[in-house]
């Protein structure tokens, strides 16, 4: 479609957008989607763990979960959420279940389950070695058999605080759930049995901390998976009766009618997406908003979690006594930052202080334990972007000491063709995106642009012809890779932040694909990009979905119209310097006569910078001049050369080569980088001038505005986007009035 008809529907996408997620607010300022995320991984897991807890009471709970089971039990044998492909972990534990509760009723069930496991590629198809562990332990209960030998899960690893938390980070209460029952079941020597009574207290106290600090409920984080693990462990150790019998009711009350068992809410998770998008849609004082903004402030925790090592002042997935989450913890701390208000927000103060408090000593952040190891829920490179864009919208600057190890250890983590990876979503563009946002914002060095160059490189190369993203999966043998809305408004947002031009075909491109995907009703169909279970199980939503198309597209409508801005206001100087050359003002032309310095010569002008903002070579200083604000984006290492460029630009909408780290041209005046498009990227500007802020001649360069008065009677040298313009006297003669200073002050003033 044309631009105009793009920027127009673009306009329509949001508007629709933005109501559609407005119809989704709950009364308490939560953010909930209808969609239900029945799970057939967490329904395997609270069926086992209710056989061994309380196989009488919980009977017709066990009995309706296994006709769920049974009943949607795929054609190929298999089980995953709806619209996720089968999956083999979720396949072998529902098998397990089948076969421990109703082995002869559900037998063909079961032997169906067992030959698509193997025919997706059994244990060895499952990436995550602890859930490894957990099929051959579901597939011991049930009988079945299974490869490899049962791993022990040493008790006495607990008696080490630190390097448990370390090693475990959430999975920490499982793990000690779960070793307990071993400890009780496995034979050991004299020595092994003296660890265990050792640790045992220990392990006790881990899960008696989680389960007392959410309010004794008998649910573990809101989430039934985590519940049913842990009350599994707890059962069959023979410990804590308590505990168990609380879990139990917990894990019935939270069963579905039809017998399956939903994920853990995401109350908080949905409200972040949404709310940032409704903010970038201009809804940031919207009315409706103020309860959410109450919501998020009740969400946050007030307590540290001791059995993590964990401080107060974190928000996690869902309830109130949600465990921590680093990505949360930004996320929201960035939202309510925007929000009015947000600036004195003691929240907000307290979110940062627990993410300083958590960041590792390599500079990144993990999901909740400082220095978890990597893998599982050890570093995270899109967590941590998302981190330093939360700390430079609260005002820390590019020289922040927790900013500049960020971006160090970001720079470190990149994949050698540019990418990185996100810990909740599947394939590259969530983490590529959000890093090159990052990189884009905070670089300093030509390192850094050079990173962030090549982050935004790698999204141009896996862009779909029609102009989407996608995970770069295939859906089966012979099956083509489709895009999805979620990875195509990742990859929009991020090439937008970090300046490319929405006149950019390929952004162009993507804007109208995500307008073109929005449905009848607003929102867009989700694609299974989520993960639950790292590489192993995973989900679609709604919320998330329409929140990533709403925000990008909003970004990409502000982007727009700060160009337009930007190419009216040039328009204008352009105008208003063509009058002054040519001795005409907008009255009229200008009175005749001779100056008091003399008459003017006849010889010619020595030539200088034209009109049209060339340099002193005779061509445009080169750069995209965006829209809005300017760019923080990358730049090409080395500086600029002063020679011609080639025609036209690059196909990401940026100059290949970008002005050096100090933004200076050989020439001496600033050369034009891409300017940001739309709105400017979130939060205060650290205050202070910038380093490359001043042109070789003194003068400010064109990146900010100046903030005091202009001089009466002078004018000193303007500095264009794309050239400076020499003013002050002329070679042909010089008014009595003086010659203009072409300096600038250190306050910023003409």
């Amino acid at each position: 479609m044309p631009a105009s008809a793009l920027t127009e529907s673009v306009g329509t996408a949001v508007t629709t957008g933005a109501e559609a997620l407005l119809a989704h607010r709950r009364d308490d300022g939560a953010f909930v989607f209808g969609a239900r995320h029945a799970s057939p991984l967490n329904t395997a897991g609270a069926l086992t763990a209710l056989h061994f807890a309380d196989p009488e009471g919980s009977a017709e709970t066990i009995e309706r979960g296994v006709t769920w089971l049974c009943e949607t039990q795929r054609d190929d044998g298999g089980w995953a959420m709806r619209s996720v492909p089968t999956e083999p972990l979720t396949t072998a534990l529902a098998a397990a279940a089948l076969h421990l509760l109703a082995p002869r009723r559900a037998a063909s069930a079961v032997r169906a389950a067992r030959a698509r496991f193997e025919e997706l590629g059994g244990s060895a198809a499952v990436p995550e070695p602890a859930m490894t562990a957990l099929i051959r332990q579901f597939h011991t209960f049930a009988g079945l058999p299974h490869e490899g030998a049962q791993r022990r899960l040493p008790l006495e690893l607990l008696l080490f605080p630190g390097l448990s938390r370390r090693l475990l980070s959430l999975r920490l209460p499982i793990y000690a759930s779960q070793a307990l029952a071993q400890s009780a079941h496995r034979r050991r020597g004299p020595a092994g049995r003296a660890l265990d009574r050792l640790a045992r207290p220990r392990a006790l106290a881990i899960v008696r901390d989680a389960y007392e600090r959410e309010g004794a409920t008998g649910g573990f984080s809101t989430d039934p998976w985590l519940t049913g693990l842990i009350c599994l462990g707890l059962a069959r150790s023979g410990q804590a009766p308590d505990l168990v019998s609380a879990a139990a009711r917990w894990l019935r009350s939270a069963a579905n009618p039809d017998g399956s068992w939903d994920l853990m809410p995401l109350d908080v998770t949905w409200t972040n997406f949404t709310t940032a998008a409704l903010i970038e849609a201009g809804h940031a004082d919207d009315p409706q908003l103020i309860g959410t903004r109450e919501m998020l402030h009740r969400h946050q925790q007030p307590e540290p979690f001791d059995a993590l090592g964990c401080p107060a002042g974190y928000w996690g997935f869902s309830s109130p006594r949600s465990w921590p989450m680093a990505l949360e913890t930004a996320e929201a701390g960035a939202i309510l930052l925007r929000l009015p208000g947000g600036a004195d927000d003691r929240h907000v103060r307290a979110g940062l202080a627990w993410l300083t408090a958590t960041q590792d000593a390599a500079g990144s952040w993990s999901l909740a334990v400082r220095n978890s190891k990597p893998g599982g829920f050890g570093p995270c490179p899109q967590m941590t972007a998302k981190v330093v864009g939360a700390l430079l919208d609260s005002g820390a600057g590019a020289d922040d000491p927790r900013v500049v190890r960020a971006v160090r250890w970001l720079v470190g983590r990149q994949r050698p063709d540019g990418s990185y990876e996100a810990m909740w979503y599947r394939g590259g563009t969530p983490g590529t995106a959000s890093a090159l946002e990052a990189l884009s914002r905070a670089g300093r060095t030509e390192e850094h642009h050079r990173a962030a160059g090549r982050a935004r490189d790698w999204l141009l190369r896996t862009r779909h012809p029609d102009g989407s993203w996608s995970t770069g999966e295939r859906t089966g043998p012979g099956t083509a890779r489709r895009g999805t809305v979620e990875e195509t408004a990742w990859a929009l947002r991020g090439l937008l932040a970090a300046g490319s031009s929405p006149t950019d075909p390929a952004l162009a491109a993507a804007a109208r694909w995500l307008v073109d995907a929005q449905r009848a009703d607003g929102g867009w169909t989700p694609a299974p990009v989520n993960e639950y279970i790292r590489g192993c199980a995973r989900y679609a939503d709604d919320g998330i979905a329409a929140g990533l198309a709403v925000r990008a597209l909003a970004h990409y409508r502000s982007a727009e119209a700060a160009e337009a801005v930007e190419a009216t206001r040039e328009s204008g100087c352009r105008r208003e310097t063509g009058m002054r050359e040519t001795g005409t003002d907008e009255t009229g032309p200008r009175e005749s006569g001779t100056r008091a310095s003399g008459p003017r010569e006849s010889g010619p002008r020595e030539a200088g910078p034209s009109e049209s903002g060339m340099s002193e070579t005779g061509t445009r200083a080169s750069g995209t001049r965006a829209s809005g604000t300017r760019s923080s984006g990358p730049r090409a290492s080395g500086p600029r050369e002063s020679g011609p460029r080639e025609a036209g630009p690059s196909e990401s909408g940026m100059s290949e080569a970008g002005p050096s780290e100090s933004g200076m041209s050989e020439t001496g005046t600033r050369a034009s980088g891409t300017r940001a498009s739309g709105t400017r990227a979130s939060g205060p500007r650290a205050s202070g001038p910038r380093e490359s802020g001043m042109s070789e001649t003194g003068t400010r360069s064109s990146g900010t505005r100046s903030s005091g008065p202009r001089a009466s009677g002078t004018r000193g040298t303007r500095t264009r986007g794309t050239g400076t313009r020499e003013t002050g006297t002329r070679e042909t003669g010089t008014r009595e009035t003086g010659t203009r200073e072409t300096g600038t002050d250190e306050g910023g003033r003409r």
